[in-house]
């Protein structure tokens, strides 16, 4: 006699991880007892990268839905057997709602609110907006810290670019995703903690290196959205000069 199958989870949830490790052992207790598949994708010994990383986590996923997540957020609720509320919301909202995908309110450790999503602005610099809007269809993007999104669509798109790296693909990724139509927004009445740049603060020039780089990529790859004009190459020297300041603070 066979068993029966078991039901494939409503979500699996993707978490890149690296050297957080007080991150990781939060989520791992946190997911133990919890009836989502959690995959973690272990970069310590080959750094594959988030955007990479997200990207080997999916390819495990048999769910209708993603939640991918930084190895540095914490959820509202607490730990131990049970559903998630916040997850089990932003799936009732994104249903409710028609959309493709999803994000909380992102909170910082000291209560001020990070971002609802942002706005790429024609000079080649992100906007983040941190107050409720009325609409997010003014809106180019969410972030990719805590983001619901149908596992269908993100396959779609062939998920993130793994040329970025980390940093800015989830701007690539959303100037792709609203291209093709796809609906997002964000849930103004669930939120979650972030522990911002948790992992990249202790790794030197790191994100300004990427920064540097990924805003060119940007540039080739989404010509129609950006004006090169002054303003532009002044964005540009203001990301040199910020990763020259990085590097040379490596050695004082």
């Amino acid at each position: 006699m066979t068993s029966p199958r078991k039901p494939k989870p409503a979500v699996t949830v993707v978490i890149p991880t690296l050297n957080n490790i007080r991150g990781r052992r939060y989520l791992t207790d946190y997911f133990k007892d919890k009836p989502y598949k959690a995959i973690f994708v272990d970069n310590s010994k080959v750094n594959l990268g988030f955007a990479a990383g997200v990207n080997k986590g999916v390819k495990e996923a048999r769910s209708e839905w993603l939640l991918i997540l930084n190895d540095d957020i914490e959820f509202k609720d607490i730990k131990g057997r049970g559903r998630s509320k916040e997850i089990d919301d932003l799936i009732i909202f994104a249903k409710r709602n028609g959309l493709d995908a999803v994000t909380p309110v992102l909170r910082n450790p000291n209560g001020s609110v990070e971002n609802v999503g942002y706005r790429v602005l024609p000079f080649g610099k992100v906007e983040l907006i941190t107050a409720e809007v009325e609409d997010d269809s003014g809106l180019d993007g969410i972030t990719a810290a805590c983001l619901l999104i149908k596992a269908d669509v993100f396959r779609r798109l062939k998920g993130f670019d793994e040329s970025f790296f980390a940093y800015l693909e989830d701007v690539d990724f959303f100037l792709r995703f609203k291209k093709q139509g796809f609906k997002f927004a964000v849930a103004f009445d669930i939120e979650v903690h972030h522990n911002h740049m948790t992992t990249s603060k202790t790794m030197g020039n790191f994100k300004a290196r990427q920064d540097l780089i990924n805003w060119w990529r940007l540039y080739f790859k989404h010509k129609n959205r950006f004006v090169f004009n002054l303003a532009f190459i002044l964005e540009r020297l203001r990301n040199l000069s910020g990763f020259i300041k990085a590097t040379v603070s490596q050695f004082l």
